[in-house]
């Protein structure tokens, strides 16, 4: 199989590649370009076992060499080249690399190290589901990791990460300057200035995800220290204390207190400033001090005032300029109004960062956050039919808008078709450039708040007919740059009541019944030659004196008349009710980026396994990829947020997830397969962007015994004690003596009233292992 060679090594493994020479080596750094293009064109022509000669002679030429930095390049991409045809590659990749730190010298062990640490978590991520019900063993020889559990690779993958920064002095002293020549130079080297500062972000990308499958103990670490939010030159100091060996979050505390005192006395204060805002962020993430929020607002303008109108300080700015935005959606215009001018606030913040010369990650930050805020919108919706003769009122949302330009059109036949079409932009010039009975502007309350208001606007009367109001926030109604919006309406005097097939036609204004009224009758029906739902006429009747009549729902074709199967057409003397209820309303926003560079989006899903039995759980992680049509550049798309659906051999709905991207542009999750139902193809997908994978659900290979225990009668309150008594068998029938029993017990909080959460926030209930 023909395997791109440029495309054999991750992204992670090449900042190795980069930075693996020793500081204080004075060999002379060599490319081997010839020789790395002779194995490139191998693997470009499918050959991946020649290809993999090639670098296995580069590999001992570097180590005859002392290439450092070209060992590890040689060795990951051997590792790689070996994928697709050696067996457990995984587990002799990471054998390959341990060897490797066998003989190495620092830094060069600290980089393997932090290397090594990641094929672990690799491996892990890939056969969690195999780990996901493994107890933790004792005594027992742990040579295989194929019978670790999940708390034996986060304590050796966590050893790792740790050891990769243990030789602080040595690491904070390698600068990265001398390696030019093999680094792909991007622009935040200032942030990451050394080699230890490159490590210690590895460790902390680890230490900073909470890992679900590791039980907690009771005394579980958390950060509810207030302290944790302090400036910097006070964090370095605070005690930070647990029993919690396991704990994730502990080890990235200490980390960020050994990486941030490093840099505490920094001329260039911009690696500092980089690494206490990650801090800040992630002890926002994480703690459970009810004053949180005011405390994380507190540390982001400590350092914000501190470093003023330094470039790296707009990050600050604009986490603080994001804090009033947050806060700005708090604002209830008939209730708590305490942050209505908190946008206000914001959009001062990011004017004045956008007035800096210097570009910077909270300059461009900022300028979409200004976007966002400035963002003009409206909606209006009107009653669907009124009144012939009299004034009727429209209810506008509106926000950063201060007039709306408005036309009253006549609504033909041909004009509703187009309406059918509002998906296609191309129905708007038909709308817009319909005749126009009325053209108005209509001012709106100034707010000066940018929040959203709603007020209401007066449509003058109109005669017995069908409408549609169109606004627009630009006079000519040009859609390619106004915000335009379209709602078919009806006037008539005419409206009806029903119970059941009982109807009565009444006037609409005073009540009294409509004698003689003619009513028509259109069935719904769907049309699949043509794929679309088409009208045929029914029966028709007239009312009597009262404006009654009643309807025959008889079957008609095997199908039966309904609210959604049936159109009324009333006329009386010179007027006319007939709606279509399948019309809705329609707007169109204009799209801000220019044509010839909108992105676009694919969404790809991965499952653990492709084989499941009913009742196990499915893990899977997805990738969202998007696409500059123009330049032809591909990418990660972080923060975005869709729907995964579980769809089983029925192609019924069973379960959904809502999942975001990361900074890698992935996300993960899991779902519970059904117990029971029809086994077979299952599927994966999303809402949006085309993410589709598919697996089986099969019975297979039943365990040899159960355990089952006897119920347990009464209640308990705590320190009571609780006897259990179970029974092992073989699924042949027979009892299983002699076999060692271990137990956990594991507590998981239940309310009493749960459904007093059915819409308020319920609190968290994750289990915790006690004994």
């Amino acid at each position: 199989m023909k395997m791109p060679f440029a495309k054999t090594i991750s992204f992670t493994f090449i900042l190795f590649i980069l930075f693996a020479m020793s500081a204080g080596s004075q060999v002379p750094v060599k490319n081997y370009t010839k020789e790395w293009k002779k194995a490139e064109d191998f693997s470009e022509k499918g050959l991946p076992k020649s290809a993999l000669e090639e670098v296995k002679k580069i590999y001992t030429l570097a180590k005859n060499e002392k290439q450092d930095a070209q060992v590890i390049k040689a060795l990951v991409y051997m590792t790689r080249l070996q994928s697709e045809n050696r067996e457990d590659n995984e587990i002799f990749s990471m054998a390959e690399v341990e060897k490797e730190i066998g003989s190495s010298k620092e830094p060069v062990t600290a980089l393997l190290k932090s290397l090594l640490a990641e094929l672990y978590n690799n491996y892990y991520q890939q056969h969690r589901w195999q780990l996901y019900a493994r107890t933790k063993t004792e005594k027992f020889d742990k040579a295989d990791i194929a019978t670790w559990g999940a708390e034996d690779f986060h304590k050796k993958i966590g050893e790792l990460y740790l050891q990769s920064i243990k030789e602080k002095k040595l690491l904070q002293q390698s600068k990265l300057e001398p390696f030019e020549a093999i680094i792909i130079k991007g622009n935040m080297r200032h942030l990451r200035p050394t080699l230890y500062d490159l490590l210690a972000h590895r460790a902390l990308n680890y230490f900073e995800n909470d890992e679900r499958d590791i039980k907690k103990p009771a005394y579980a670490f958390e950060i509810n220290q207030a302290n944790a939010f302090d400036p910097a030159i006070n964090f370095v100091s605070r005690q930070f204390t647990t029993k919690d060996s396991m704990s994730l979050q502990h080890k990235a505390l200490l980390i960020y207190q050994e990486l941030i005192a490093f840099h505490l006395y920094d001329t260039k204060p911009d690696a500092l400033i980089d690494a206490d805002l990650q801090r800040v962020e992630f002890v926002k993430s994480k703690s459970t001090h009810p004053d949180k929020d005011k405390l994380y607002f507190s540390a982001v303008s400590h350092i914000a005032n501190q470093y003023g109108t330094l470039p790296a300080a707009a990050q600050a700015w604009y986490l603080v300029a994001a804090w009033h935005e947050q806060k700005a959606g708090e604002y209830k215009p008939f209730g708590d109004t305490t942050q209505r001018y908190a946008r206000i606030k914001a959009r001062e913040i990011l004017d004045r960062i956008l007035q800096q010369k210097d570009s910077s990650e909270g300059k461009i930050n900022a300028y979409n956050l200004l976007n966002s805020i400035n963002n003009k919108s409206f909606q209006f919706s009107v009653e669907k039919v009124n009144v012939p003769g009299q004034s009727f009122r429209t209810l506008v949302k509106y926000r950063n808008i201060s007039s709306l330009n408005l036309r009253i059109i006549k609504a033909d036949e041909n004009l509703k078709k187009q309406l059918e079409n509002q998906y296609d932009e191309k129905y708007w010039p038909a709308i817009t450039g319909a005749i126009a009975l009325k053209n108005w502007q209509q001012s709106l309350p100034a707010t000066n708040d940018l929040q959203q208001h709603s007020t209401e606007i007066k449509i003058d009367a109109l005669p017995p007919g069908e409408y549609v109001l169109i606004a627009s926030t630009e006079k000519d109604f040009d859609s390619k740059k106004a915000i335009l919006g379209a709602r078919l309406l009806y006037v008539s005097g005419i409206s009806f009541v029903n119970n059941n097939e009982d109807f009565f036609v009444v006037n609409r204004d005073n009540g009294q019944p409509l004698a003689r009224a003619a009513v028509q009758v259109w069935e719904q029906k769907y049309d699949y030659k043509q794929s679309k739902y088409t009208k045929e006429k029914g029966k028709a009747y007239t009312t009597d004196a009262n404006g009654f009549f009643k309807m025959d729902k008889g079957r008609r074709d095997n199908t039966n008349y309904s609210n959604y199967a049936y159109l009324l057409d009333i006329t009386h003397s010179n007027d006319r009710l007939f709606m279509n209820d399948l019309l809705y309303d329609y707007y169109y926003y204009r799209d801000n980026t220019p044509e010839e560079v909108k992105i676009t989006t694919s969404i790809h899903l991965f499952t653990d396994r492709s084989l499941y039995r009913p009742g196990q759980t499915v893990y899977f992680k997805g990738i969202v990829l998007s696409r500059n049509p123009t330049n032809k550049k591909s990418g990660t798309r972080n923060d975005y947020s869709t729907t995964v659906i579980l769809r089983d051999a029925n192609y019924k709905d069973v379960d959904t997830v809502k999942v975001k991207t990361n900074e890698f542009g992935s996300f993960n999750g899991r779902f519970q397969l059904p117990q029971s139902g029809m086994n077979g193809q299952f599927t994966l997908y999303t809402k949006a962007d085309g993410g589709n994978t598919g697996f089986r659900v099969e019975e297979y290979k039943r365990p040899k015994f159960y355990v089952d225990y006897e119920p347990i009668k009464g209640t308990y309150k705590v320190n009571d004690r609780i006897k259990v008594t179970g029974v092992a068998k073989a699924y042949a029938g027979n009892n299983i003596d002699g076999a060692a029993v271990k137990y956990r017990v594991v507590r998981q909080p239940r309310f009493l009233y749960p459904w007093l959460f059915w819409r308020w926030w319920q609190p968290p209930g994750e289990a915790m292992e006690i004994a």
